[in-house]
């Protein structure tokens, strides 16, 4: 599938896999013996059968009978492609080789390996092609490099979205298994056997659904960050956007909307959901079955509690108190709103049923819990209900509570003569006039129907803050320079009370029992027997298998860096402060991180080697550097409370750059070191350096420094210290650890065990 002397080429599928077998589910569904074998999920990789013609792959709707995921050639690459958004902390997380490049270096990295357009889509923006007018291209070669070609796997359901391999498409396999860097870009072009007799399938991404998609995962990923569920259930998150240098001139079939810039969303790798063996499996949307358990169900309980809703109809209006528009359930809870999928949920998610993608038809209720900016008004809660199906109007007219809200009678006559006159005002709106699906000739009445381009009126007319904060965005011609850091600017940083969860006590945030201060209530809660009815020398075995695989560090590579930080955990972070010798400031976190001794107090921790540089190793990083200068540093723990700022200080900033100023972090004077002091933490250590230690590879290049040093003065937060025992309240500190891959931990669940001299106080 390699272009002619382009050098890119994908492989062939691994195996054992995630992709579906052909016979499962292909020319038709429901016609075969092996339906109780059928997978219901994964990559459906197959070669287009050599005599298809163009409208073969129906990928508009997408069923189990006439699409799949196909390997495919001849991309080309966008010429005037450049980054608009981007999340680098997540691209250096996710790809180790961005770890030492800056932003801009980053830039460019996600327009080589993502800014492509596919040949069926060239041949569209091309003369002659149904685009060529609507992009108002006079020479598509000032937009197209035909010279610089690659393959990608197109992705199913939607039919504009595919896999790019990075670097060239270069991979490898480990004990097996397929190791490459992969990006999901959406917005690259239809195939050319794609069905496009369908105005609306224009194989382009807008940019104001691209900012959207982006805007609600990074919600919904922050409320189950928030709610603690990442290892449950999570969201396909985005890498960023890529302006393609192509917008509309007039109007777009696919949204009606005029001049829109047309994008490419870069997101992690997926693979589509394909669960229905005998029926139509619409653009991979999870079927009922999926979402009333596992990842789907928690969910779909997280977006209720927060009065968000991706249905047709939002349930929770027929369920929700007056004064809100979330409903708080138990993890455990059955029946009723959690159990009710009359509303249809648009929830889209991977193989795997675990991490969800495609947001643009999320809303969010006007009585949500979460905050106002987020929030669809009244008014427009109150519009879209009055255009909205005939069967939905009914929902409501047959609440008293619902007439009396939407349209301010709580009489049904009265309200059924409120809903005539609110929808023949709406009548005279011409934007709706536009967006709506048909008027009767008759009367001049928009006919209640779904709209013209999206599933629900809710959708169509959210007229939240962030909603038409991302409108505004993607009609300015101006380049928003922190749209992802805007975004986490509004995010809620705390978590509701779930019903089964203790009510917080007084000046605490939500806790478990045994992080709660002891009570006579609690107390036997906080000393439980962790392991009831073991004796000495009995043993204590999992419930796996204990058979081992043995791991050679020297031969894994790259893999070893991941691996080895998913096995120890959880790892304390210090945040260390330092100072060169002209004064400039630095401050970054490290979890190679530990207590030496107590007496003298002893910390250390260690600083991995820069990769590049001039220097054959790599160079030192910016806090060993000064360390090696002034022979002084702060160590802090990080708590909860400032867990983004510290977070922050981690970036790959210049030598010099003070990273108190760039993370919000307050500094102040230390006593005994020149480093300033985190004002935010609640446990500061001032340290002498004690000792360095280098420590090298088997060809005597060095790896890291470990820093040892002497603790010479402490500081404490009053509120977190208990002054009868001298020792820090763990349930006021609020330590965050640092677990495998990009996740962090909490101390939460403790539990006391006594050594087996001692007796528990």
């Amino acid at each position: 599938f390699a272009p002619p002397n382009s050098g890119r080429c994908l492989p062939p599928p691994q195996t054992p896999c995630e992709y579906i077998d052909e016979k499962l589910g292909w020319w038709g569904y429901g016609r075969f013996s092996e339906k109780e074998s059928w997978v219901g999920h994964g990559y459906w990789w197959k070669p287009l059968p050599s005599d298809a013609k163009e409208g073969f792959l129906e990928n508009a709707a997408g069923n189990a009978a006439a699409d799949c995921d196909v390997m495919e050639d001849r991309f080309h690459k966008l010429k005037k492609a450049s980054v608009i958004t981007a999340d680098y902390d997540l691209l250096r997380a996710d790809f180790p080789e961005l770890y030492a490049l800056s932003d801009a270096d980053i830039n460019k990295w996600l327009v080589s390996n993502a800014a492509y357009l596919s040949a069926g889509q060239v041949r569209r923006i091309s003369k002659g092609g149904d685009h060529y007018e609507k992009l108002g291209i006079t020479d598509v070669d000032d937009y197209i490099d035909k010279s610089d070609l690659c393959s990608a796997i197109r992705m199913r359901s939607g039919g504009r979205a595919a896999t790019f391999f990075t670097n060239g498409g270069r991979y490898r396999f480990v004990n097996g298994r397929l190791v490459a860097g992969m990006l999901d870009v959406k917005g690259i072009g239809t195939h050319e056997l794609a069905d496009v007799s369908h105005p609306k399938v224009t194989g382009l991404l807008n940019y104001a659904d691209a900012l959207r998609g982006l805007m609600i995962q990074k919600l919904i990923q922050g409320l189950i960050d928030l709610e603690g569920l990442d290892h449950e259930v999570s969201t396909v998150k985005f890498y960023g956007i890529i302006d393609t240098g192509l917008a509309y001139q007039g109007e777009n079939p696919a949204t009606g909307w005029k001049n829109e810039k047309c994008v490419l969303a870069v997101r992690q790798r997926q693979s589509r959901m394909l669960d229905g063996y005998e029926g139509f499996n619409f653009s991979g949307v999870c079927p009922s079955q999926v979402l009333a358990q596992g990842p789907g169900r928690q969910l779909r309980r997280l977006l209720i509690k927060y009065g968000i809703s991706a249905e047709f109809f939002p349930r929770a209006l027929l369920y929700a108190p007056s004064e809100s528009d979330g409903v708080t359930l138990a993890r455990g809870a059955t029946g009723g709103l959690i159990d009710d999928f009359e509303g249809t949920w648009n929830l889209q998610a991977d193989s795997t049923g675990r991490y969800f993608m495609d947001f643009t038809d999320f809303y969010v209720l006007p009585r949500s819990p979460l905050p106002k900016c987020w929030r669809m008004t009244e008014e427009g809660l109150r519009n879209a209900m009055t255009l909205e199906r005939t069967p939905f109007v009914k929902l409501v007219m047959s609440s008293p509570e619902l007439r009396r809200r939407i349209f301010g009678e709580e009489s049904k006559e009265a309200a059924d003569k409120a809903y005539r006159a609110h929808l023949e005002k709406l009548s005279k709106d011409d934007t709706l006039l536009e967006a709506c699906h048909k008027v009767d000739e008759k009367t001049g009445l928009i006919v209640p129907n779904k709209p013209k381009y999206c599933m629900c009126w809710c959708m169509e007319l959210d007229d939240s803050e962030m909603t038409k904060w991302a409108m505004a965005t993607s009609k300015s011609d101006k380049r928003v320079p922190s749209i992802v850091e805007s975004i986490r600017a509004n995010l809620p940083r705390v978590a509701l009370p779930d019903p089964a969860d203790p009510p917080p006590a007084p000046g605490y945030e939500r806790l478990p029992v045994h992080l709660q201060p002891p009570t006579e209530a609690n107390v036997e809660a906080r000393h439980p027997a962790y392991h009831a009815g073991w004796t000495p020398g009995k043993k204590q075995a999992p419930k796996h298998d204990m058979k081992c695989v043995t791991l050679d560090p020297k031969k894994m590579g790259s893999e070893g860096y991941r691996f080895f930080i998913s096995c120890v955990v959880p790892r304390p972070i210090a945040l260390v402060s330092s100072i060169s010798a002209s004064g400039s400031a630095n401050l970054a976190p490290y979890s190679y991180f530990g207590a030496m001794n107590h007496n003298p107090p002893t910390v250390c921790f260690s600083p991995c080697r820069n990769r590049g540089g001039n220097e054959r190793d790599g160079y030192d990083k910016d806090t060993l550097r000064n360390i090696k200068e002034t022979k002084q540093f702060v160590v802090h723990i990080m708590s909860n409370w400032y867990v983004d700022v510290a977070n922050h200080t981690c970036g790959n900033y210049l030598y010099g750059e003070d990273e108190f100023k760039l993370s919000g972090a307050t500094p102040i004077p230390s006593i005994k070191v020149k480093p300033p002091r985190v004002k935010e933490a609640a446990i500061q250590m001032e340290c002498q350096l004690e000792a360095l230690h280098e420590i090298k590879d088997e060809t005597g290049l060095v790896k890291a420094t470990m820093v040892i040093g002497r603790v010479v003065l402490f500081h404490v937060h009053d509120a977190v210290l208990d002054k009868e025992t001298t020792t820090v309240m763990l349930e006021k500190l609020q330590p965050i650890s640092r677990m495998g891959g990009n996740t962090y931990g909490q101390s939460f669940g403790c539990f006391d065990l006594p050594r087996p001299d001692r007796s528990l106080k």
